[in-house]
């Protein structure tokens, strides 16, 4: 990991000589050894979080467990018994570390179940979506004034059918009737249209059932006449 640093400990054995072998003392063949040995744990922890110490330790005692030839240098044989450690400043950095990624692993696991309660119970059909929406409001201290950002984005959220042709009708005269409220002088309009139709098709029961007053029903007589 960048910025935090392993300190190695242990014992290391090494062996030496051949025609092939370059190191003409020991003092030289201890030095390329522990080179060697230095090369082999920097492959284990040069992009091990702190939290892998153990495995990377593990990793590398079994590749320095049994007599092996070095790379780098001919006729040269080691093995090891080495174990990795942070010390000082760079336990406290690792620490450090842990913590945030702790924190941020948390703070993901929080957006997740949010997100899953909003889709599963805010955002499970209309009607509660419609609660919830109107229940964001009083938390704010304001009662809604409009439904048009409702309607441009949270409707689009609402997990329903979409695709059937009886719920596209309901949801065009809700959003309808709801931005009556913006708008309440198109009221008497609205009414006036939804009358004509429910009579048209032979539902007079529905029509008579719409709420306003009985101008509707004079005025929708006075179309029929013409």
């Amino acid at each position: 990991m960048s910025g935090i640093h392993f300190a190695a400990r242990g014992r290391v054995w090494f062996k030496y000589g051949g025609p092939d072998c370059t190191l003409s003392s020991a003092r030289a063949a201890r030095a390329a050894a522990l080179t060697e040995i230095y090369r082999m744990a920097t492959g284990h922890t040069a992009c091990c979080p702190p939290g892998k110490a153990f495995e990377a330790e593990q990793a590398l005692a079994l590749d320095l467990a049994s007599w092996q030839e070095a790379e780098q240098h001919r006729g040269l044989r080691i093995r090891a018994r080495v174990t990795l450690a942070l010390t000082g400043e760079d336990a406290e950095r690792a620490t450090a570390f842990d913590e945030e990624v702790r924190a941020a692993q948390l703070d993901q696991a929080v957006a997740a179940d949010r997100l899953a309660h909003l889709s599963s119970t805010a955002l499970a059909d209309m009607q509660s979506a419609r609660i919830w929406w109107f229940d964001q409001h009083l938390r704010r201290g304001h009662l809604l004034d409009s439904w048009d950002s409702f309607d441009a984005v949270v409707r689009p959220l609402v997990s329903e059918n979409t695709d059937d042709a009886a719920t596209r009708f309901a949801q065009v005269f809700a959003t309808a009737a709801q931005r009556i409220i913006d708008h309440p002088d198109k009221a008497h309009d609205l009414r006036l249209a939804a009358h004509v139709l429910l009579t048209r098709v032979g539902w007079p029961d529905l029509a008579d059932n719409l709420p306003g007053d009985s101008s509707v029903r004079s005025d929708n007589g006075a179309g029929q006449s013409t």
